[in-house]
């Protein structure tokens, strides 16, 4: 009897131990005690368990803003200098900022003078409306030769077409639709794309070294329950998991929760899709 009251206070205790709760708090510092917990689409919540959660003195969003200042973005202009376009449209890329050069979005984006201006949509715009020739479309008076021998009288007809296409594009606005498809092919909108994303994750990986060298307070795993707990001087803290993620189903859910310790006192967070980070 006597060795079997020994044995469960022994289980009594270390139950204690275990416990958020049963650790000594000092009195000029507060504590914040967590559960970290995930809910897929279809189901019921689910513990996030060993999860590692870090106690962070800024906001992992800042710092990564942080580490995108310091990360040297791609090149935008020497991009588009090496793309095989006219020196027109090299000129209206850098002038917008823009290397796309179709989609659903180019259209109401772009002036008739841009069309009449810039080979490339200049001959997107002729080829969508090759059928359109016996329908009112202006036919040039210059000939191939004209073009080629850039002669004065193609200098004069050029102008004299030029001002008729302005007029008809402005009374036949969706002359220019089909002109996105037509330059589809040539868009180099995917090679830029590919250049940022690798720029955003050379500066997510800077972030995470910065958080962890200059903003960590400290660091916990969650037990099995999915809980944690922190003791820290009064302040301003995030409880951040940087890039890793909890899993369940579906989900994959990475917080940046901004939590206030208050001397003497007990802070309690539920980390759960409701806070969680938008992705």
């Amino acid at each position: 009897m006597h060795r079997t009251r020994l044995l469960a206070f022994a289980l009594s205790a270390a139950a204690a131990f275990s416990s958020p709760a049963a650790f000594p708090q000092a009195a000029d510092k507060g504590r914040i005690e967590f559960t970290a917990r995930v809910m897929p689409a279809s189901g019921r919540a689910e513990a996030a368990r060993g999860l590692s959660v870090f106690l962070l003195t800024k906001s992992f969003h800042d710092i990564n803003q942080e580490a995108l200042a310091k990360t040297p973005p791609p090149d935008f202009d020497g991009f588009v200098d090496h793309t095989a376009f006219s020196k027109e449209m090299k000129a209206w890329m850098k002038r917008e900022h823009t290397v796309t050069v179709s989609g659903p979005d180019l259209i109401p984006h772009l002036k008739n003078d841009d069309i009449t201006h810039i080979p490339e949509f200049f001959e997107a715009y002729m080829n969508g409306n090759l059928s359109g020739l016996n329908q009112g479309f202006p036919a040039p008076k210059y000939t191939v030769l004209d073009f080629e021998q850039n002669s004065p009288k193609y200098q004069k007809y050029h102008v004299e077409y030029e001002a008729q296409l302005k007029k008809y594009m402005m009374a036949h606005p969706e002359s220019k639709e089909g002109m996105d498809t037509i330059l589809e092919q040539r868009d180099p909108t995917k090679g830029w794309g590919v250049l940022l994303m690798q720029w955003g994750e050379r500066a997510r990986a800077l972030a995470v070294e910065i958080a962890q060298t200059d903003y960590l307070a400290a660091k916990t795993e969650t037990n099995l329950d999915g809980r944690g707990a922190f003791q820290a001087s009064p302040g301003t803290f995030w409880l951040s998991t940087l890039d890793g993620e909890a899993l369940s189903g579906e989900q994959r859910l990475r917080w940046d929760v901004k939590v206030e310790v208050r001397a003497g006192e007990v802070t309690r967070v539920e980390l759960s899709n409701l806070n969680a980070e938008k992705r």
